[in-house]
């Protein structure tokens, strides 16, 4: 490989002073050899991007840069000095479009040369994929059954027997990070519920070209209005915060689905965001969820007080195809279920299209299943799933016009709802309990009304949710992923250290204090991450949003054929 390196970075040479700046760290006097140096930089580099960098060394390549944790002491908001950091480093080595603190990095492109120039610097600790996020093909199709179109969510989940405890969702922010949502009358006619939005995509500056964000939306909190209460979300009363992170064919980058995250971390408390919906996916970035960049932001929300909920994938029916983030193992992932278009649950599957398993090092997924099959939700005209799908195009009793839509992104939305009806229930829950009641409290489907497998602890019940006491919490015994610890070591630094076994890797853990401590990967390994005391730590020293985000430049980016029309709709 190393001889590769080599022959291909002389290729390079025509390339730009990029190349030749490599070219010079390669010839710097190293205690190794160089060939050692380059073997040690490729280890900092994704294997994706290893091979994007050799079938094109010319091109620029999407990129997320993570740097190192900063040394004590740690300056005010050191996550914010080390995304600006990131964002020097791209600018010397290839062009940089946004400051990214929830992973101690930044995004931007850079060829070959670049980045392994950029990987040659002790400071930067990985260069990330900034892969595709956007529409899967299923791998299958069914015939739609020959019956009435109606919205039957809502009472499979029993969520209208959960209103008449009195709950709604009323005053529970739901974030809903997909194309947008445009100010549907569900969402605006009984008071503006949309209180925010805003975009890390380019694009028309239309609030939802796509037409897929409002249908989440709706699906999680429309109140009914247009269809004088025919079609209605699960959580009516719940407020929506819009953050666009795909454009108008459903196309979007890990990147911006980062800033997304970091902006309604930055923004919870302003619009009382309490849930984050991704209704959304790629293929995992890294072997393992513990070195995918974006399920440590999703935990990073997860830990700062976010319910995170997360579809599967649509890549059923095999095991094997969950989807990033919906791999982590913290984050509640939502598998669909395929209800026949009939009210009764004993005839109901698992959707032939949900995707299930278990993800190396990660817990069984999806947590649980919601109705995914046929959702009928707000419609936005002249979007681009209107006139791709005229088809799905719903009259409602009174003559208005709905969309429906099939996929593990709406059944994400049913449980998004009921976790806004549990949080304006108890609003001092923790997201560990949120997902402990949710996935404690489900209820049997099928021919045998059993569950398992593909359908996790079973089908929502927001009805015996909001009933039930809760009941300990979800997550125990789990680690972290790397980025995580890696953003977060500066406000866990001086916390008690308590460790799983006091002779990991011949180790004397129980010698070691923070000043002697290397805080790497074994450590993450072995430290006990239930005894830290997280409401406790300071988050006040970390910032989210006040590093520059300018808009990608998404014309050049190559979106490998993705778009809304590679979906085999329903």
């Amino acid at each position: 490989m190393t001889r590769n390196w080599i022959l291909w970075a002389r290729r390079c040479l025509y390339g730009g002073m990029a190349v030749l700046t490599l070219l010079t760290v390669i010839d710097h006097p190293w205690s190794t050899s160089s060939a050692d140096a380059l073997e040690f930089n490729a280890q900092k580099i994704a294997p994706s991007v290893l091979a994007s960098m050799q079938a094109a060394p010319l091109q620029r390549i999407p990129i997320i840069l993570e740097m190192n944790p900063a040394t004590a002491p740690f300056p005010s908001r050191v996550n914010a000095a080390l995304a600006q950091q990131a964002v020097t480093v791209l600018g010397l080595h290839g062009q940089v479009f946004g400051g990214l603190p929830i992973v101690n990095g930044a995004a931007g492109y850079a060829n070959a040369a670049e980045i392994q120039a950029i990987s040659l610097l002790p400071q930067v600790a990985f260069v990330h994929q900034d892969a595709t996020i956007g529409p899967r093909r299923p791998s299958t199709t069914r015939p739609r059954p020959a019956a009435p179109l109606s919205s039957l969510a809502t009472r499979e989940v029993r969520a209208d027997q959960a209103w008449t405890r009195g709950v709604s969702g009323r005053g529970v922010g739901v974030a809903v990070l997909d194309s947008g949502v445009a100010p549907d009358r569900d969402l605006t006619a009984s008071g503006n519920r949309v209180l925010a939005s805003v975009s890390f995509v380019g694009g028309t500056g239309a609030p939802d070209d796509g037409g897929h964000g409002t249908h989440i939306a709706g699906t999680v909190a429309g109140d009914g209005t247009n269809s004088s209460g025919q079609y209605v979300g699960i959580a009516r009363r719940a407020n929506i915060v819009s953050v666009k992170v795909l454009d108008s064919q459903g196309r979007g980058r890990v990147s911006s689905v980062l800033a997304g995250l970091q902006w309604a971390i930055a923004h919870k408390a302003q619009y009382n965001i309490r849930v984050v919906n991704l209704s959304l996916g790629a293929p995992p970035l890294a072997p393992t969820y513990r070195a995918d960049p974006m399920a440590a932001a999703v935990e990073v929300a997860w830990r700062n007080g976010l319910v995170v909920v997360a579809a599967s994938g649509n890549t059923g029916p095999n095991s094997g195809g969950v989807e990033s983030p919906g791999i982590d193992p913290y984050v509640i992932t939502v598998g669909s279920t395929d209800d026949l278009v009939t009210l009764s649950l004993t005839d109901d599957l698992v959707g032939w299209f949900s995707a299930w398993g278990t993800p190396t090092l990660s817990t069984a997924k999806p947590d649980l299943v919601a109705p995914g099959r046929q959702v009928i939700a707000p419609r936005v005209v002249g979007s681009a799933l209107d006139v791709l799908l005229p088809d799905h195009v719903v009259t409602a009793n009174n003559g208005t016009k709905y969309f429906r839509l099939t996929g593990t992104s709406m059944a994400t939305a049913v449980v998004s709802g009921a976790a806004a009806l549990l949080l304006e229930q108890r609003p001092a829950l923790r997201p560990d309990e949120v997902k402990r009641m949710l996935v404690a409290n489900t209820q049997p489907f099928g021919a045998n009304l059993t569950t398992g497998g593909a359908s996790g602890a079973g089908l929502l019940d927001a009805y015996r949710v909001t009933g039930a006491s809760p009941n300990g919490k979800a997550n125990q015994g789990l680690r972290p992923a790397d980025s995580f610890a890696r953003a977060l070591y500066p406000i866990l630094y001086g916390q008690p250290l308590v460790w799983r076994d006091p002779n990991y890797h011949g180790i004397a853990w129980n010698t070691l204090n923070w000043a002697t401590l290397t805080w790497d990967n074994i450590a993450w390994d072995n430290i006990a991450w239930d005894n830290i005391a997280w409401d406790n730590i300071a988050w006040d020293n970390i910032a989210w949003d006040n590093i520059a985000w300018d808009n990608i430049a998404w014309d050049n980016i190559a979106w490998d054929n993705i778009a809304w029309d590679n979906i085999a709709w329903d």
